[in-house]
């Protein structure tokens, strides 16, 4: 009695937090803090919405980026690097590849954030309503303060966003035959550090799916993988193999279309395919274990009332027989049904999510795709 009070009580009070929106990443609140200034500065009362917060926020970044470079004085150094090099690719596509590479970084780690917060909503509305033990909920508690964990969170971001920035002016002066500049330096980081916070969110992310398979959820008792939450588990996760998708794809198609080498295109197809296959292997085999956790409830209970009815050994009586057959049925048909959340349309996205970026290798580099279909033997 007293662990379904503490399981009750432990659901409710996640239920509560959810809702009253306790739990906020980093990138929650920073967004605030921002809007708050826009609309201070604009004298606005209501919260502007997040693709305009988006917007706002890469267009200061870019004039950040550019003010720095223009007062360095690297942009007539970079030019002559550029134009020196050998590598088929002008100035000005380079400089809207640095600013598509910038804008892209701020662009996805809201809409990550975003996703995180969708997953909020369905754990809040179906998953914890499931859950029957107070240590999944405790794993999901755990999960949620980690995400929410700013401090860890800002490490992250200004660690990694550092890394992120010199690693990107070091393969940038290679390819421009010399030291890019302070300028385009100190303008990477800003982006670096959105980067290394979109980075923080996707492995947080991924710790949910390897967490998943220790969840004891309520499900279909018959067939537990025909459960509506299985269902939807798999298709929100399926959602963060997509977005890994597109966003390689838009970084591989930016990449070859301005002239940067093929092989470094193909190796970006190569490098993203990696997470997404990772990624989907992850997913399902959580879902399998949740699964046949449930399944194997529902037959260790079905072999303890057949060992119920056969401990009384009567079994000359019609009705203990008809009893034990019909549970032996039942007990055959639920040992058979699936042990995954695997069907048509999830190969078929899994797939989709694989293409991408190798679609995006191609649109970039058609002129090479072409003389290469061209060829006669």
């Amino acid at each position: 009695m007293s662990t379904d009070t503490a399981l009750i009580e432990k659901r409710e009070e996640l239920k509560r937090r959810l809702e009253a929106g306790e739990y906020k990443t980093l990138v929650d609140i920073f967004l605030e803090w921002f809007d708050r200034l826009i609309r201070k500065i604009t004298r606005q009362s209501k919260p502007l919405p997040s693709w305009l917060i988006t917007t706002i926020l890469s267009m200061v970044f870019i004039l950040i980026g550019f003010a720095a470079v223009y007062v360095s004085g690297d942009l007539t150094a970079t030019r002559t690097y550029i134009e020196l090099s050998t590598l088929g690719y002008g100035f000005v596509a380079f400089f809207l590849w640095a600013l598509s590479i910038g804008v892209l970084a701020i662009a996805t780690t809201v809409i990550l954030n975003h996703y995180v917060h969708r997953l909020f909503k369905i754990w809040q509305a179906d998953v914890l309503d499931a859950t029957e033990s107070v240590t999944s909920l405790e794993e999901i508690e755990n999960w949620l303060k980690t995400t929410c964990n700013h401090r860890l969170h800002l490490y992250v971001t200004i660690i990694g966003g550092l890394l992120i920035a010199l690693y990107l002016t070091v393969i940038s002066s290679s390819w421009a035959g010399g030291f890019i500049g302070y300028g385009w330096t100190f303008g990477s980081i800003l982006p670096s550090m959105f980067t290394a916070a979109l980075l923080y969110l996707f492995l947080v992310l991924i710790f949910l799916s390897a967490k998943l398979r220790r969840y004891d959820l309520k499900l279909f008792a018959a067939d537990p993988s025909s459960s509506e939450l299985v269902s939807r588990l798999s298709s929100e996760l399926s959602l963060l193999i997509y977005f890994v998708g597109i966003y390689a794809a838009v970084l591989t198609f930016t990449t070859a279309f301005i002239g940067f080498l093929p092989s470094f295109a193909i190796l970006l197809v190569l490098f993203y395919w990696l997470p997404i296959i990772a990624m989907f292997l992850l997913n399902q085999t959580s879902l399998s274990s949740v699964i046949r956790r449930a399944k194997w409830k529902t037959l260790n209970e079905i072999q303890a009332k057949v060992e119920k009815l056969q401990a009384v050994e009567n079994f000359e009586d019609k009705e203990t027989m008809e009893a034990i057959n019909r549970l032996m049925d039942y007990h055959d048909r639920v040992k058979a049904t699936r042990n995954s959340a695997l069907d048509f349309g999830t190969y078929l996205n899994f797939i989709n999510s694989l293409l991408l970026p190798l679609l995006a290798f191609i649109l970039g580099n058609l002129d090479l795709v072409s003389k290469l279909f061209s060829r006669t033997p």
